[in-house]
């Protein structure tokens, strides 16, 4: 299977290839509405007049561009409902937030999963929520990014799906979200809205002559037909360029699932189940059909034309899965009638010291890279030891807005008492007294935690941040930026969870941006990479002749000096003094380089990789440094795992 790199330029590809199918159906759709205005233009008496003609320039320019204006319209309105991202797709189809802290043992088991597979996979953990009144088994991911990402599922899949089953669903979601599925999905439901407009234009104009009793032009009502009719033919190939798109994203997703757990019976068992029950995959709410790609499985009747179907055939995918499956489908007892609708509620906001690793050779550095944005077992494994480690209060602060803030604060606090004094009174001028009696609770908790588990502890936290109310958010902001300046300068570790904070909270309350064009010339990134390989050489290396060889190795990366890279275009990349490579070097670095194009991503981290290992000793800081790089220009990294410590709990080494 293709790594994450070459993933994203292939969603970038489908993109692509989508606005060109989307393009030849806006044609379409344009001529066709021509020629049903020139057939119309037959029967008038100014067509007798002026002889057979169906070239007519200013009907064309006519008819084009209310067309035009037509399908925009629909598109840009559309796209304007789905741009609150997956909380938005999950609202239409009547989903509601699984608490941060679920009373239901099954929905506690959910939300398990989706943690453990969210620090496994190295992202934010996504908004959870759940279709209750759909007794099929189902789910999808949604989203524009990373950061506005969700989880749905129904309540058929959270009842009838045992935890290994459920986990191979969510992984498969998670799939879609490290495959870069979820934006373009998102972009086809907005883009083939407009084309439906042209049938709702035909539709009002039926509806008009039945309120008139059919008085009026004959060609009035020949134009709403046809227009009606021309809409269903683009819903038709609408139809088609959505199981065009999503058949073959299926098979990734299942195959994404199968090695992140290497447990494919469990993802097999939930298709199986799928087959064995009365209602399989189907979504009752009629606004299914919009988004019908997005689900796990067929959320539609079994369509006549099997080119219109969204996935690939049921017995297909699980024999991919099971080649030994015979078939037969288990009976499946369906739930009972969903209840009346309710209201729904949105919840109120000492370590030991190892020896050294050893230096990491060419195919383990080559192994990592394929890690990003592909966790294993291992992974999963970790992260649930990482959880399940995490003593009980700190857990269940991190599902509370008040208490996640507090972890986040208590994470900041300096173990010099001079500047704990004055952090605490930052906090009681900012907060409140129960605040800093919170942060006061939790802190000898964190202290004694192992250090590679404070990021995992800050991605627990971001659910219940993103609870947070818009006048809220600003005052965290203040009070971390506040915190980590008290003592005056600003350590790698505060840096990086100050980054990582606004990275993933900030969308969420502010005005999403415009997303520029990907850059594809390393040249015009000299600076910002030169930035991030000085600071990565300069964290694992106090002799600046140290530095300067690990640089000096990554650089040789980025220069592609290999034949893998001899055709990418020559650069210059320099070892920066330390005055020029601070937290706002990093910060515009990051910015940067966020926009850059995969295969700059893949060489960058690979570079950094080459500088971590120089010496070979991997610390903490180095680690969370190139986790934080990673996240910061969109490659979720799962967590570090090694042989001399991987599964013991044990802490990684920290240098002087």
């Amino acid at each position: 299977m293709k790594d994450f790199f070459a993933r994203q330029e292939d969603a970038r590809r489908r993109t692509v290839r989508l606005i060109m199918l989307f393009i030849r159906a806006v044609i379409g759709g344009v001529l066709a509405v021509y020629l049903v205005a020139a057939c119309t233009y037959l029967f008038t008496a100014k067509y007798a007049a002026t002889g057979t003609v169906f070239w007519h320039p200013r009907l064309f320019l006519w008819t084009t561009s209310a067309t035009l204006l037509c399908i925009g319209l629909g598109s840009y309105w559309k796209i304007r409902e789905l741009s609150e991202g997956g909380s938005r797709v999950a609202g239409i189809l009547g989903g509601r937030p699984v608490p941060l802290q679920p009373t239901e043992p099954k929905e506690q088991q959910l939300r398990n999963v989706v943690e453990e597979m969210a620090i496994a996979s190295g992202i934010p953990v996504p908004d959870l929520y759940l279709l209750d009144r759909e007794r099929g088994i189902n789910a999808f991911a949604a989203g524009h990014d990373l950061n506005d990402a969700v989880i749905c599922v129904t309540r058929g899949a959270l009842e009838l799906l045992d935890r290994d089953e459920m986990q191979g669903v969510v992984a498969h979601e998670f799939g879609h979200i490290l495959n870069g599925d979820m934006r373009l999905n998102l972009r086809l439901v907005g883009w083939l809205n407009g084309i439906l407009m042209v049938s709702q234009v035909g539709e009002m104009g039926i509806r008009g002559l039945r309120r008139t009793g059919g008085r009026g032009s004959g060609a009035i009502a020949l134009v709403a037909f046809a227009l009606y009719g021309i809409g269903y033919v683009g819903y038709f190939f609408g139809r088609l360029i959505k199981s065009a798109v999503s058949r073959q994203r299926e098979y990734l997703g299942d195959a994404s699932a199968a090695q992140f757990t290497r447990h494919p019976e469990g993802l097999a068992g939930a298709l199986k189940k799928i087959g064995g029950l009365a209602n399989g995959s189907q979504i009752d709410h009629p606004r299914a059909a919009e988004v019908s790609h997005l689900f796990f499985s067929n959320a539609l009747k079994e369509a006549w034309l099997h080119a219109l179907d969204s996935h690939p055939p049921l017995l297909e995918r699980i024999r991919r899965l099971d080649p030994r499956f015979h078939g037969k489908f288990p009976k499946v007892t369906p739930l009972p009638a969903p209840p009346p609708i309710a209201s729904y509620c949105t919840p109120k906001p000492a370590e030991v010291p190892l020896e050294p690793i050893a230096a990491l050779s060419g195919a383990a550095v080559a192994a990592m890279l394929q890690q990003v944005g592909d966790p294993l077992q291992e992974h999963i494994d970790r992260a649930r030891h990482l959880i399940n480690e995490l003593p009980a209060p700190l857990h269940s602060a991190t599902r509370d807005p008040f208490g996640a803030c507090a972890v986040v604060y208590a994470l900041l606090l300096d173990g010099n008492p001079a500047v704990r004094a004055r952090q605490e009174e930052i906090l009681t001028t900012m907060g409140n007294s129960a605040l800093v009696g919170e942060v006061r609770t939790l802190s000898p908790a964190i202290a004694s935690l192992a250090k590679e588990v404070r990021l995992p502890l800050l991605e627990l936290s971001l659910p219940s941040l993103r609870a947070l109310s818009r006048e809220q958010f600003p005052v965290l902001k203040e009070t971390v930026e506040k915190l980590s300046a008290a003592d005056k300068r600003i350590s790698l570790f505060e840096f990086t969870l100050r980054y990582l904070l606004l990275r993933h909270l900030e969308p969420r309350f502010t005005d999403r941006p415009n997303r520029p064009a990907q850059i594809y010339g390393v040249r015009g990134l000299q600076k910002e990479c030169s930035c991030v390989l000085t600071t990565m050489a300069r964290v694992g290396h106090r002799d600046e002749n140290l530095a300067q060889q690990a640089f000096d190795r990554g650089r040789k990366v980025l220069h592609g000096v290999t034949a893998e890279h001899s055709l990418l275009p020559p650069a210059e990349f320099s070892f920066l003094p330390a005055t020029e490579c601070g937290i706002a070097c990093l910060t515009r670095a990051f910015s940067v380089l966020e926009k850059a194009s995969p295969q700059i991503k893949q060489r960058l981290l690979a570079a950094c990789l080459e500088c971590l290992v120089h010496d070979g000793t991997v610390t903490v800081a180095e680690i969370e440094l190139f986790r934080a790089i990673a996240d910061a220009i969109g490659c979720p990294l799962p967590p570090w795992l090694d042989t001399a410590w991987a599964g013991t709990g044990a802490p990684l080494p920290e240098k002087g």
